[in-house]
């Protein structure tokens, strides 16, 4: 334990914030390899990023498409910041080390959010088969405007695959990021038309 106890304050809390954050991320990436982090993973289960990124339909979070605040990212965030910042510290003053970490934590968390984005262009391509998405669940990943008024984005998963869809609705009010709704008929060959659940 001599190791540990010639580190400072600073070092050792950002020792234990990378190591808590790096443990969580794998969690939820071992999670995310068999199938465990869609909402259709578990019967009434609750989607993890749902509530993070309920704020990603406005522009500073949701970068031309881009979920850069959501659970993965902020882990990827904190898991590269503080190891970044730690490795920093014994180096240059704390403040400094800080302010690399922030740059290493974002940068991360852009390139999760991108890597993501990315993999779910590569899962939604393919012969799919839209009218099979009829009376699936999914939720909404870009707002979608009420009454027609414009077109948003939910994911869903049919024909084995979780996907990103186009999507319209009918509701009087927008259903926004997160929001469970139901897949209710087809507006054209790639564009959905859903209602919220209730």
């Amino acid at each position: 334990m001599q190791w540990w106890e010639s580190l400072t304050a600073f070092q050792q809390v950002m020792f234990v914030l990378a190591i808590s954050a790096t443990v969580v991320m794998f969690i939820f990436l071992i999670l995310m390899i068999f199938g465990s982090d869609g909402s259709d993973s578990f019967d009434g289960d609750v989607d993890l990023d749902s509530d993070v990124d309920s704020i990603n339909d406005e522009p500073l979070t949701n970068f031309s498409g881009l979920r850069i605040l959501s659970v993965r990212g902020v882990l990827a965030f904190l898991s590269v910041g503080a190891w970044t910042t730690y490795g920093f510290a014994g180096i240059v003053h704390p403040l400094l080390s800080s302010l690399f970490g922030v740059i290493a934590g974002a940068v991360a968390s852009y390139l999760m959010a991108l890597a993501f984005r990315a993999s779910m262009k590569l899962e939604s391509e393919g012969n799919l088969e839209y009218k099979n998405a009829i009376g699936k669940k999914g939720n909404v990943y870009i707002r979608i405007p009420a009454k027609r008024q414009g077109t948003g984005k939910v994911t869903l998963t049919f024909q084995e695959r979780f996907v990103e869809v186009d999507a319209i609705t009918d509701e009087d009010t927008d259903l926004v990021t997160g929001t469970i709704i139901e897949v209710i008929a087809m507006e054209n060959e790639t564009t959905v038309l859903v209602k919220k659940e209730h």
